[in-house]
């Protein structure tokens, strides 16, 4: 059922798009700004300023995913009858931002672990409540394009805060401007929360038929080509690691063996990290609205696959460390690649499962996802620490290329739930 409640607006291509998915989508810019701000400037304050070791920052972004994906399932059943779902999403919007600003008061990678954990359980809970305010204001053929465009928005958002972090590292160097940036990552997070509010508009009262069963849905009552999915979306989480870890890597290579001549000092390292890492928001900005028209044209399993198989690239640059053109490559494969993962993967499933139960999908492929995630972030970071960097992302392409081929053989074999969807 598509949930028209505004007036439509036209898209960058003068397609016409609905009131909630423009709210959505500038939510999306401000809340990014707010978070972007600080993420990658949290991973080199933690090793450089709290002398937190790889393993320990690998733990805390790992259990502070592990933390957003437990609580997706409970938001997912909880949106199916709630009777403001804004209300929801606004109290995520809040609690990440909150969250955050207090990362200024930190003064142990413990007391980080913590706060993210809090953060990014709020950004858990409001995931699926977004998404599927998103999906149900168009149809299932246009769902690819709209979802696209917030995550364009949303992309925007993190070049946005990026742009504003290098600025005050150039200007107050890493140890200087950290805090600062914490504190201020609040503002555009506050934004955040007043736009869904106000922006988001939904029928006062719970859809007939919507009513949610004593228990969560259980994976039995899915299709088997969209339990199929979720086990092939698993072994990619397991290989699949937080991009910071690459930008980390980025600047301690730098140091190292600096490409542009002479010493540079940490926080010269961390601007050239973040400066590539801007690149990759760019890319994954510009591309997220072709990947979604594209996922609409095209909405395979071959295609679900290419998202995976993109990953590769990554992995095998950080392997080489082929210094700045190597970066430079490293982060526009990345972009390219989360760009169209994202899209089609959220498009997929809306179109795998029967309208009722595409929150409690979203719910089911986050949970894993991030439980996945957590594994994958200690493995890789473990074997960083204590093997080798190659080594790590060596095991990350083993389990991209363990979830592409249960994509590409088991998934078809299973069976098409929507007529002519291959």
């Amino acid at each position: 059922m598509v949930d028209k409640t505004g007036p439509d607006r036209p898209g960058p291509d003068g397609t016409e798009v609905p009131r909630n998915v423009w709210a959505v989508a500038i939510t999306s810019l401000f809340s990014d700004w707010s978070y972007e701000m600080l993420l990658p400037v949290l991973l080199f304050f933690l090793v450089y300023v709290l002398g937190a070791s790889v393993v320990e920052v690998a733990l805390v972004e790992g259990l502070a995913v592990l933390c957003q994906a437990v609580v997706q399932p409970f938001s997912a059943r909880w949106v199916r009858t709630a009777r403001s779902r804004k209300r929801g999403g606004a109290a995520g919007y809040a609690v990440t931002t909150a969250a955050h600003g207090a990362l200024a008061l930190a003064t142990s990678w413990p007391a980080v672990l913590g706060l993210r954990v809090v953060a990014w359980t709020g950004r858990g809970w409001r995931q699926p409540i977004k998404k599927t305010i998103v999906a149900s204001a168009v149809d299932r053929a246009r769902r690819g394009f709209v979802l696209g465009l917030e995550q364009a928005f949303d992309s925007l958002g993190a070049v946005l805060g990026t742009a504003v972090a290098v600025g005050l590292i150039l200007h107050q160097g890493l140890a200087g401007s950290s805090r600062s940036i914490f504190a201020l990552s609040v503002v555009p997070g506050l934004i955040a929360v007043l736009v869904f509010s106000v922006g988001v508009r939904e029928r006062p009262t719970v859809p007939p038929g919507s009513e949610v069963p004593a228990r969560p849905t259980p994976l039995s009552a899915f299709p088997s080509r969209f339990r199929w999915f979720l086990l092939a979306s698993t072994l990619f989480g397991l290989g699949f690691f937080n991009i910071l870890l690459a930008v980390l890597n980025i600047g301690e290579s730098v140091q190292l063996a600096n490409p542009l001549g002479g010493g540079l000092n940490r926080s010269g390292a961390v601007v050239f990290a973040l400066v590539v890492y801007l690149l990759y928001n760019l890319v994954y900005a510009g591309a997220s609205v072709p990947a979604g028209r594209l996922s609409d044209r095209r909405p395979t399993v071959a295609l679900l696959a290419v998202s995976y198989l993109l990953f590769l690239p990554v992995d095998l640059l950080l392997i080489a460390t082929a210094g700045v053109t190597g970066a430079i490559a490293l982060m526009i494969a990345a972009g390219l690649q989360i760009a169209l993962l994202d899209v089609v993967e959220s498009a997929w499933i809306a179109r795998a499962v029967p309208e009722q139960a595409t929150a409690a999908a979203y719910g089911w492929f986050g949970g894993l996802r991030g439980t996945a995630s957590l594994v994958g972030s200690v493995v890789v970071g473990a074997a960083w620490q204590y093997v080798s960097a190659s080594t790590a992302f060596a095991i990350s392409a083993g389990f991209v290329v363990a979830a592409c081929a249960v994509l590409l053989v088991a998934v078809p074999r299973s069976g098409a739930t929507t007529p002519g969807r291959a």
